[in-house]
This record gives C-alpha cells, structure tokens and sequence, in this order.
C-alpha cells in the first residue's frame, strides 16, 4: 500500500504522541512496533532512567539516551504528519461542492468536500478507492438545481432513497446508475470526469404540479405572480406581458407562494393565540365562579352556626346579611353569565373564521378576502387580549368573621360583618436581588400568614426596562411557603410584581438581573504562570477561588474576577492531574506521576493515599457523601475503580476492557447524579455511559458522533444543579438534560482538547473549562 493511500484510513488521532498528546514531532518506532515523539522518549529516559511503553508496557531496560537516535524513523507517520500539516494550513472556508464547512480532503481530485458530499464522492465506482483524510466535521446544507428530461423507465424504478444519504431522490444520473437528492447532485456536477454525465430530474408529487399549472395553459407551470395586478401565469399567459410593459412588481410565484404562505401562517397563529387565551380565561371565570360557589356555601353555614348562638334578638339583623349575601350572590352571577356570552359570541367569530382562512392556503389570489378576515381577527384581538380585560372580570368571594364582644356590638354590627381579606404575603426575608443568565428558570419565595393553600389569590408579572413581559408561575410548597418561578428571554434588568387581594405585596418588586449567554473570561497566562505546563483541571474551594492544575506539583489561585492570586505548591514528586472538592473541608486529586489518588486538607497537605500498586492511570474522580464511596476513572486499566473514602480500603471496580455497552476504554470522567447513578464519560469508546449505584449498567446517555448533541474522546463529565449534564469533549463542551437529551453547546468554537469541567456559579449558571490545547481557562454563561 501507497503512504498516500494509507490516507483513506488516517484518523487525525492517529498522529498524536501517547506521552505529550500533541502531533508527533520525529516519530521513532520501538521494538513493540509503538511510536513516540523522540523528545518525549528522551525525557523519559531523563525521568526514570529507563523506557516503558505506555501503551503496551513492554520494559525497555537496555535503552540508554545514545541509542534513542538509532531507533528506526517511522517514515510513513513522518509523511502523514508533513501531508496534514499542509492540508490544515491550506483549509478553504467552503467545501469544494457546496456553502458547507469541510469535513474531508481527497489526494487525487485535490478537493476539501463536506459531510453530504463525501457521500457521493465513495458512492461512485471510479472514485471510492480516492484516499481521503477526515476534517473536524461541520454540517452544512446545499442548494437547489433545476433541469427537466422526459424518461418514464426512469421513474418507474425510482428508490425511496438517494444513493449516498437518506433524502428523496431527485435526479438520475444515466452513466453512473444513481438516485441522487438536491445536495448531492452539485458534489456530481462540480467534479470534471463527472460534470458531462446527463442528469434526469424525477418528478415532482402531482397534486403539487396540479396546484402550481396555469389554469388557461394547463400544460405549464405557474411562473410569475404580478403583485399590482394580485394575478398568477405562465410565460404564455398575455396578462404577464402586458404587467412587464406596465411596471408591475412582477415576482417569480414560487416566491409569491412563499409570501402568501407565510402571512397566512402567521395570520392562523395569531388566531389559535387567541382562541387558547379566550379559552383559558372562560376556564378560569368557570373555576372562580365554582370557588365563589364554595365560599358562598361555607359562608351560608358559618351564618347559620353563629346565628344558633344567639339570642332571637339577632335573628332580624341575621336574615337581614343573609339577603344581602343572596343580593351579592345574584349580582356576580349575572355578571359572569354575561361575560362567559360575550366570551362564546367571540369564540363563535374565530371558529367561523379560522376554517375559511385555512382554505386560502396557496391562493394568492385571495389576497384581498384574507385581509378582511385578519380585520376581524384584530378586531377581537384588540377588545379581549390588548386591553385590560381580564383584570375587569376577576371574581373575590366574601368571607365571613365572626363579631367579638358580640354583646357590646350586637345592636351596631349585628352577628358579623363580610370581608374579602384573609390572609398576608410577602417576600420571603432572605430573597436578595437575583443573578441569572438569559434562559435559567429561577425561583422567589413567598410566606404566607396561614397555612392554608391559596395560590390562586397570588399573581406575578416580569417585565423588564423596555416593557417586555415574561410569563410566571406560582404554586403552593405546603405549609406557609409558596414559589414564584419566571424565566427571562433577554439580557438586561428586570422586575418581578407580585399581588395579593389587589396591591402588592412586602417586598415585591424583586430585581433580577439577567445575563447574557457565552464567553465571560478567558484566562490566558497559565503557561507564564505555571513555567511551561499546561492546564489539566479545575475546582473551586471552600472561599470561592479557582484552583488551576496543570501535571504539576504546582497549582494556581484565582479569585471570582479571574485575578491571579497566587500559587500553591504540593509535596515533592507530585503532579496533580484531576482535583474533586468533597465540601467537608477535604479535596482529592489524582497523583499522574506515582499513579495515587491523594486525600489533602484545604490548603493541599497531605493526609492519606489511595490506590498504591492498584491504580495505573488515575484520572477523573468523585465521591458519594451518603455511602462515603469514591470513585476514580483508570485510563490505564480501563475501569472505574472504588474505594471507601474514609479507610481507603478497595470495594471493587465497574466494566473492564471493551467496546460494547457496559465496558469502557480509556475512561476519563466521572460525575454522580442526584440519585447516586454514576456517569462515565468513556474516552476510547466516545461515550457518556451510566451505571447505577449497585454497579449495574443501565445505557448509554450520549452516543459517538462528531455532530453536536453527540461525543468524540469526551473527557470530563459533571453534573450541576438543576441535574443537567455537561460534558468536555474534542473541541467542544455541550450540556445535556439528566436522560442525556441535547440541550444546546455552550461553547463558542475555541476549544482545543477541553479537559476538567469546574461549575463555580449556579445563579447565574456559570461553568469554567481547563482547554489544554490552547493552554488556558475560558469561563462561559450557559
């Protein structure tokens, strides 16, 4: 095999040194067939005095620092190395085909192709066998192409499928025997042995083509859209003629289509807006009207109870509040009766509406008709949800105190009086302005005065500087304590109102302030302040400073500004590579030089070892505070080992060496959940596993794949309040729910190799990542 076509097969990791983990520099071959860097094979021998693989672990006692030069010069990494080195610095912006990033390289046709594109460039015969060299992978979208040929045989044999992706097929290539969709027909026609290939274009569906034909030459389709004249045609039609001489806005109809449809869209959203909020507020006067109902009940008995306490003296005064509360009873039901009318009347006019403007779909032409039915709609748009009208149909039931002293009062007061307040809010004492990044849902506390639930008689509203308003919920907690929870869509200040029984209540406004999203700091000095290491990991301590390790006896301070404070130096012969703070005033961090795990107090002394002879490559690490467990990621024997925290004593170990679920190779990261379910971020088998915590493997949370929402040599894995997961992988950090669903990347794209994860804020949600590649710290709002 050719060193070129050795190409097909290169895997970008491939060309790392096991030892630095950078691109290998004069790669030499050891007798069990591993290459290094030779530097790092020199420093080897420097350290210890002797040589073993790390791969394999073959002792090599009888090499000395002379004979490292003599080692054969692994040619054919030599050449890749050079070869990628000259392709990464020749990246086009563009795939060769398409708008899309690159994702591979081909020798031959000296073309940077895309993820969709490659597809096509393998499924051809003269072109499978190309060497290719696999770029960082970005999806892209292609374009449209429009050609026509008549050729039945064609169609009757079309697959379901294009050939090299799973789109519906959209073209026929005669010469090359394929089905391919829009995108991958530019990969075919951008190529010079291909280019003169003729295409067929499959058929479009017929009730599409029956839609779009001209309805005076039925045997063409529509082509133009006159916009002065609201009419559609062909190229035949005279009316298109005579608008071109006129000056009309002519348009092409597909573009006129698109337009109609989208104003008919947002004219049919904007109508099921509405219908759900008039919805909502007749369910709402419903409950009110049965809890008024209620309240009138318990009321009628309380006046019944207290009225056989007395005297017949009070019987008069008695009847006399009884009427009135009937009067009270009939006045509300005549008003809610009346409001719930007016409220079907308009439900009425939106149901009649809606059905007619559904049909107008892809009818321009019925331009005219659908602005009269959007005059409609605005119509009860305005009168129901842009004014205050909800607040005109809030129902307070009355409530009945019983008089005190009630023979003194008995001639003035009668039995008692009605009133519709009851109980007190406010804001809970210990609720200070809030902090949270656009997005984070958040929570303010209110206590009550009673016991009982009454959450109906609290109501929120968030708005910022500008107006803008942002939904809220409140629900009862039990006891005394309610929750008002809102979320913010917007950067900037915003205020949280809450009322109770009409007027605000103590406390209220809350200030919340809200962040934006991204990038917050990158600290760039590391390699100046830690003489030439680069950063491995990250922890926040007990005073809320950042600690920094980079595979070396020294670490690095930081306060909540980024601010470089100072160093903190471990014992002798030490290189601490991943750090956990265990909140009791203890932290662990995984020795990589005599492959320990260590147990220091706060300011890193040493208190015990775990591990000695046990652990071979020790890495990510953390501990269950329940059942005092530790766990700690073995790289180098390919498991999860534990160990009880307190007498360092070993419990057992999770997986062991392979590929299929419930195995690992090469784990990093560690984290545990709120349940004690312990997640592996699986470095080899590009994977963030979960086992529960009787060691059983439960799946796989997040699958291989260099797209987002997916992992590649994931590293670091944590957890953070709200139980969602974040994970540091090849260039990128992503953050995941608890079931592993993709929420969204954090990142901003200048990751090279992310390693340790520390979340040092929850309110706002703020994480730190040590980015070993670029040697340096970003912080990011998420």
């Amino acid at each position: 095999m050719s060193k070129q076509k050795a190409l097909q097969f290169l895997d970008k990791n491939d060309l790392e040194c096991a030892i630095c983990l950078e691109r290998l520099t004069e790669p030499k071959t050891l007798e069990c067939l591993h290459s290094y860097c030779l530097h790092c094979l020199q420093s080897l021998i420097k350290t210890s005095g002797k040589i073993k693989c790390p791969k394999c672990c073959k002792m090599y006692d009888d090499l000395n620092q002379f004979d490292l030069k003599d080692l054969t010069t692994n040619e054919m990494l030599s050449y890749q190395v050079k070869f990628v080195g000259n392709i990464e610095s020749e990246k086009p912006p563009k795939c060769s085909s398409c708008d899309n990033q690159p994702e591979y390289y081909c020798s031959e046709c000296q073309m940077y192709l895309c993820g969709q594109c490659i597809k096509h460039h393998k499924i051809i015969p003269s072109l499978k066998d190309h060497p290719l060299y696999t770029l960082d992978n970005i999806e892209g979208e292609g374009k449209d192409l429009h050609n026509k040929i008549d050729f039945e045989k064609i169609e009757s044999a079309k697959p379901p499928k294009c050939s090299s992706c799973q789109n519906q097929p959209e073209y026929f290539c005669s010469n090359c025997k394929i089905y391919q969709c829009g995108q991958c027909i530019q990969q075919h026609k951008i190529i010079p042995s291909l280019n003169d290939h003729p295409l067929y274009i499959l058929d479009k569906n017929e009730e599409d083509d029956l839609l779009n034909k001209c309805k005076v030459h039925r045997d063409r389709m529509l082509e133009f859209y006159c916009r002065t004249c609201s009419k559609s045609g062909c190229k035949k039609c005279e009316h298109v003629l005579s608008c071109y001489h006129s000056e009309h806005n002519v348009i092409p109809f597909k573009i006129a289509v698109d337009e109609f449809n989208q104003n008919v869209t947002e004219v049919m959203k904007e109508a099921e807006d509405i219908k759900e909020k008039l919805n909502g507020t007749r369910d709402t006067i419903t409950k009110q009207r049965s809890d008024f109902e209620s309240r009138i009940q318990i009321c009628r008995t309380a006046i019944d109870l207290q009225e056989e306490n007395l005297i017949k003296k009070i019987q008069e005064k008695t009847r006399a509040m009884a009427t009135h509360l009937d009067k009270v009873d009939k006045e509300n039901k005549e008003l809610v009766d009346d409001r719930v009318k007016h409220i079907d009347q308009q439900l009425t006019k939106v149901n009649e509406i809606m059905p007619l403007i559904n049909t107008m779909m892809n009818q321009p032409e019925e331009r005219e008709t659908l602005k009269s039915h959007e005059v409609n709609i605005n119509v009860v748009r305005k009168e129901t949800l842009e004014s205050k009208y909800d607040e005109s149909i809030k129902i307070t039931a009355p409530t009945f105190i019983p008089s005190k002293n009630l023979d003194k009062v008995l001639d003035l007061e009668g039995i008692g009086k009605m009133s519709n307040a009851e109980y007190t809010y406010e804001v809970a004492e210990d609720e200070v302005p809030i902090t949270v990044t656009m997005g984070q849902t958040f929570e303010v506390k209110v206590v009550s005065s009673s016991t009982k639930s009454e959450a109906s008689l609290l109501t929120a509203t968030l708005n910022n500087e500008s107006g803008e308003e942002s939904a809220t919920e409140v629900k009862h907690h039990g006891g005394v304590d309610y929750r008002v929870t809102g979320r913010c869509h917007k950067e900037g200040k915003w205020k949280m109102t809450i009322i109770a029984k009409g007027e605000q209540i103590k406390g209220s406004p809350v200030n919340i302030g809200v962040e934006a999203l991204g990038l917050v700091h990158t600290i760039d000095n590391i390699k100046q302040l830690s003489k030439g290491n680069k950063v491995a990991d990250l922890i926040l301590d007990k005073d809320g400073f950042i600690i920094v390790s980079s595979f070396s006896r020294v670490l690095l301070k930081f306060n909540q500004e980024y601010l470089f404070i100072g160093r903190i130096e471990v014992q002798e012969d030490v290189q601490v590579c991943c750090m956990h703070q265990m909140g009791d005033g203890h932290i662990l961090y995984s020795d990589y030089l005599n492959n320990t795990v260590v147990m220091c107090d706060d300011q890193f002394h040493q208190i015990s070892t775990f591990g000695q002879g046990t652990l071979k490559i020790p890495r990510g690490l953390t501990v269950n505070k329940n059942t005092r467990t530790m766990y700690v990621a073995d790289y180098g024997h390919q498991c999860v080992f534990k160990f009880n925290v307190d007498n360092g004593k070993l419990l057992g170990k999770i997986g062991s060496y392979r590929v299929e679920g419930g195995e690992m190779y090469e784990p990093q990261g560690v984290a545990l959940t709120k349940e004690g379910n312990i997640n592996v971020a699986d470095y080899g088998n590009n994977t963030i596993q979960m086992f529960d915590a009787n060691d059983k493997f439960m799946r796989i949370l997040v699958d291989s794949g260099r797209k987002d929402g997916h992992v590649y040599n994931p590293h670091h894995v944590a957890i953070d309040s709200e139980e969602n997961m974040l994970v540091s992988s090849n260039h990128k950090l992503q953050l995941f729910d608890k079931n592993g669903i993709f929420i969204k990347r954090i990142d901003d794209g200048g990751f090279t190799f992310p390693f340790g994860i520390a979340i040092i804020s929850n309110q706002p949600r703020r994480v730190a990542v040590a980015n070993y590649g670029s040697n340096n710290v970003k912080i990011y709002n998420y």
